[in-house]
């Protein structure tokens, strides 16, 4: 993986092996999950037209699937992000730097994230804190994380609106970052923001900016990427 090169990291092969398996592992898994509550509750039905503690008993043997559902389904938005700005960046190197594991503060649902600290690209001198949100179970999250601290990683994005995450060499795992403190619905430019870095964000649909039919056809006439 080129960290120089002008192209999106989409066009290293290693990396679109990646997406795509991650894409394929979504889609069977959210299948899998899918027909496994389907099959759980028509049982439930079935047993439990009188209450039955059996009944209740398959009720919740669904339950897990369905949470697993939720957060593949999250996932699955997370990859068509990603597509647009591996696209639209080259790889960085990152070097190693503390992780800190925290809650999701004022949300209500105690989501589980790690900070990370990424260069400015337009003040590369100052770091821009980005935060790792959990979007799959396991703990291959948290081990990638671990040893991204450990060794540094590779990011494709821009800190302050953005972007992806993986360990140095061949990707495995993507991982979806966000700044600490986002711009929602901005009206142009942000201050800080060279002209250069806030096209580049629009291209890959990072902006901050409402995603509007006028704002696709403006992409579609430029060539902007799409999911």
């Amino acid at each position: 993986m080129s960290e120089t090169s002008p192209q999106g990291a989409l066009h290293d092969p290693d990396t679109l092996r990646a997406w795509r398996r991650a894409r394929r592992q979504v889609l069977w898994s959210l299948i899998l999950l899918t027909v496994a509550t389907f099959v759980l509750l028509v049982v439930a039905v079935e047993i439990g037209g009188d209450a039955s503690p059996l009944m209740y008993l398959y009720c919740l043997l669904a339950v897990p699937p369905v949470l697993c559902i939720a957060a593949l389904s999250r996932r699955q938005d997370q990859l068509k992000g990603m597509k647009r700005v591996l696209a639209a960046y080259p790889w960085q190197d990152v070097t190693p730097a503390p992780v800190r594991m925290a809650k999701a503060g004022g949300s209500g649902h105690g989501d589980e994230y790690k900070r990370l600290h990424i260069p400015n690209p337009d003040e590369p001198e100052k770091n821009v804190t980005v935060i790792a949100r959990r979007s799959t179970p396991g703990p291959k999250w948290r081990r990638t994380l671990s040893k991204a601290s450990e060794q540094g990683f590779q990011f494709a994005g821009d800190p302050r609106f953005g972007g992806v995450i993986t360990l140095r060499g061949r990707p495995d795992y993507l991982i979806a970052v966000l700044p600490r403190h986002e711009f929602l619905n901005v009206q142009g430019r942000p201050k800080g923001v060279s002209e250069a870095a806030w096209h580049r964000a629009r291209s890959a649909w990072i902006s901050g900016e409402p995603i509007t039919e006028e704002l696709v056809r403006e992409f579609d006439r430029k060539g902007g990427h799409n999911a």
